[in-house]
């Protein structure tokens, strides 16, 4: 049974996320090697072992609408890639009590991932994202950084939504 306190504490939980990489982590603040962390994918992937598939699935789509209507480019396509992550995140979470090895490999290969189908969809969306010129720096490096910070956000997350199963991931 999915409470309700949940899924709000998911969707405060991306608001937080959204506001860290519109502001902190903005174009012309902190990028470290040029490259800002996904921290909203990070929130949508540390999110999915506490709630259940159809509520993540929302919560993937709700931050993927905020994040298009921050900021200035296509609406959907944000939303079209965190939904995607979302989905991604909800067939792996299972194996989170695995260990820490398949939930890095989980973060960094959905964030990669999540990058590259976003600069397609921009590119299929007119918006010439795959013809930037630092563009595998840009799907390649916000993995790495959310690989930095995912043992972190995981444990705060799953302080905040007060989990009671075991395993590392939460």
């Amino acid at each position: 049974m999915m409470s309700r306190s949940r899924v709000v504490i998911s969707l405060l939980v991306i608001v937080a996320a959204i506001v860290l990489q519109t502001t902190v982590f903005a174009p012309g603040r902190i990028q470290p090697l040029g490259v800002a962390p996904a921290l909203v994918t990070l929130a949508v992937i540390a999110i999915s072992p506490h709630i259940e598939s159809e509520y993540l699935l929302l919560v993937g789509f709700t931050a993927g609408i905020l994040m298009d209507l921050i900021g200035g480019g296509t609406l959907g396509l944000w939303a079209m890639t965190l939904t995607v992550v979302a989905y991604a995140a909800s067939r792996f979470k299972v194996r989170f009590p695995d260990g820490p090895g398949f939930v890095a490999v989980t973060v960094i290969g959905i964030t990669v991932s999540s990058q590259l189908l976003y600069v397609l969809f921009g590119t299929l969306f007119g918006q010439g994202t795959i013809t930037e010129p630092r563009v595998l720096a840009n799907v390649m490096i916000p993995g790495v950084w959310n690989l930095v910070l995912a043992v972190p956000a995981f444990w705060i997350i799953g302080k905040m939504l007060g989990s009671h199963q075991r395993g590392w991931a939460t």
